[in-house]
């Protein structure tokens, strides 16, 4: 891969729901989910049940009130009993049987994407290629557990209104009776009633509800925009103090939170839209079969028990007609973001599967750039061509374009792919890079300092000694907030340490004597050099190296004579 083939490409996208049940393919394929799902099926058809039995109920109780019996006024009493305890016992199981499932779904998908994110440096390159989703960590954070909860929410009230329906639509024929259209007698009229009734209001609702989705999606994003602007400066909380930036951090998170203002008010019309249609429809709903039926009622052709039934049933099941109405917000809401979670995972897939133009090969006991070019992920050259070979203890000092030695330290990391060549390391090599702000993981000193198995405290304590983090030593079994207890020059010796430890075969040094200093960094070199007399050392400052590797940019190479080398690789100091 050169110059831009790494950018992103809008991808070919498939429906929402297929692309969703793909990324979960491995979790749904697990026993125990296909059980739990069966289980849910279960426990969703007993709910059904028991509305069945509950408007049937219903029927009894009115005419047992018709009636004046008292008797049978018990009796319904005592089946309201049993009833309620099975409606009780039922939805508590089903609450707990989906919620397990949701959380299971969800810790499934976030495990998935934060495997595939966070490896060989996925996370840091599909940042850097134009096109990429913002906001990874919100997705998986926050989008993730909408997608699964929304979807899990869906799907059990989808399968219960089918159920409903099946159920109820029986009940409302039988006792609707025929109504005569131009002579013709039509049997189950409150049937045809209900299904005009809920289709009427689900065009309605989906043509009311369907700028919800784009307002909620940029509604989302927006409050993602502004964690990031707010984590952002909890980050840099010394240096925006020092700069006194705060005037400055203030008004841009006041511009973020005034789009996240914008989308809100947008998406606050659309829902006050869909919530006054939607009471409107719930309104109606009870009332418009007691007057369909009350002429058969006071005619004689039902009984109080009946009618009641038949109102109860019309309402179960327009109730279950008007899934997409009442569910218009949550749907829109679940698609954004399960939107932005497809949108992740087929990022990283694309970084996946993009092979790179710099090729990264095991190749004897040196290092080896062979033709190596180095280009910006939006195609723009570094470098000419590199050509070198570095023995084993060799200490090379990397000058040039600051971007350019980035871009190569990166490349030799495995990270960088836009370019092309070959880079050739040491057989079973160990590499350490030691950035100018070094990452330490919340661990215990001795842990963080990662020595092989065995190393006893009196080396742990040589070595902090000899990097000058002495008073680091009473802390070895302690877990403190580096970020907190550390400044940068410290950070920097504690990986020196670590280094020093860890003995590996290729040490790339980021320019680091602007924190420490450059007679300090000579020493600390100076000091690995001794502890690792076999490393290969890169260094972005050549003050202390043996030779140095220039990084020319490629018009200088232009301007060369035919038989001049087109980047000096290497030279002696």
């Amino acid at each position: 891969m050169s110059g831009a083939a790494g950018a992103l490409s809008p991808p070919a996208r498939r429906s929402t729901l297929r692309g969703l049940l793909a990324l979960s393919r491995p979790w749904l394929a697990e026993p125990r989910t296909m059980g739990a799902i069966l289980l849910l099926l279960v426990l969703t058809s007993l709910q059904t049940g028991l509305a069945v039995a509950s408007n049937i109920w219903s029927a009894s109780l009115f005419d047992a009130l018709d009636a004046r019996d008292a008797g049978g006024l018990w009796l319904v009493a005592g089946q309201f009993l049993l009833l309620l305890a099975g409606i009780v016992t039922v939805n508590a199981g089903h609450m707990v049987v989906r919620r397990s499932a949701t959380l299971s779904w969800r810790r499934a998908l976030t495990t998935q994407l934060l495997a595939r994110w966070l490896d060989h440096g996925r996370h840091w390159r599909i940042g850097q290629i134009p096109g990429s989703p913002d906001n990874p960590d919100g997705r998986i954070a926050e989008d993730i557990r909408i997608a699964t909860e929304a979807a899990m929410d869906l799907a059990t009230s989808l399968f219960f209104s089918v159920t409903l329906l099946i159920s109820f639509t029986g009940i409302l024929w039988s006792l609707s009776g025929d109504v005569e259209l131009f002579g013709v007698s039509i049997p189950g009229r409150m049937v045809w009633l209900s299904l005009i009734y809920a289709a009427g209001g689900a065009v309605v609702a989906f043509v009311i509800g369907r700028p919800l989705t784009r307002w909620t999606e940029l509604r989302q994003r927006a409050e993602a925009d502004l964690r990031f602007g707010m984590a952002r400066v909890r980050e840099h909380e010394e240096e925006l103090a020092v700069a006194r930036g705060e005037a400055a951090a203030r008004g841009d998170l006041l511009r973020r939170f005034a789009a996240l203002a914008l989308t809100w008010r947008r998406q606050t019309v659309g829902l006050v839209n869909l919530a006054a249609f939607q009471s409107a429809f719930v309104t109606v709903a009870p009332v418009l079969p007691l007057l369909v039926a009350a002429p058969r009622y006071l005619a004689g052709r039902l009984s109080l028990g009946e009618l009641m039934q038949l109102s109860l049933g019309f309402q179960q099941v327009v109730a279950a007609l008007a899934w997409p109405v009442d569910n218009a917000a949550r749907l829109a809401e679940w698609r954004a973001s399960a939107d932005r979670v497809l949108l992740l995972a087929e990022a990283v897939e694309h970084a996946e599967a993009t092979p790179g133009g710099i090729r990264i090969e095991e190749d004897g006991a040196a290092m080896v750039l062979d033709a190596v070019t180095l280009s910006t992920p939006e195609g723009v050259p570094l470098t000419g061509p590199l050509q070198a070979r570095l023995p084993p203890g060799t200490h090379v000092g990397v000058v040039g374009d600051p971007r350019a030695v980035r871009a190569l330290f990166l490349a030799v990391s495995g990270l960088w792919l836009w370019g092309d060549g070959r880079i050739g390391l040491p057989f079973g090599h160990r590499l350490a890079v030691l950035p100018r702000r070094p990452w330490l993981p919340a661990m215990s000193l001795a842990r963080l300092l990662g020595p092989p198995a065995g190393t006893s405290h009196e080396v742990l304590t040589a070595v902090l000694n000899s990097v000058g983090l002495a008073r680091l030593v009473p802390q070895l079994e302690q877990t403190p907030d580096w970020d907190a207890v550390l400044d940068d020059s410290e950070r920097l010796r504690l990986a020196f340490a670590r280094v020093v430890l860890a003995r590996p075969g290729i040490v790339l040094l980021a320019d680091m004597a602007g924190i420490l200093g450059e007679e300090e960094l000579r020493r600390l070199i100076g000091l690995l050099l001794l502890a690792i007399p076999h490393a290969i050392v890169l260094s972005a400052d050549a003050g202390a190296a043996e030779a140095e590797i220039r990084l020319d940019p490629p018009d200088a190479d232009d301007a060369a004579s035919d038989d001049a080398p087109r980047a000096p690789a290497k030279s002696p100091r």
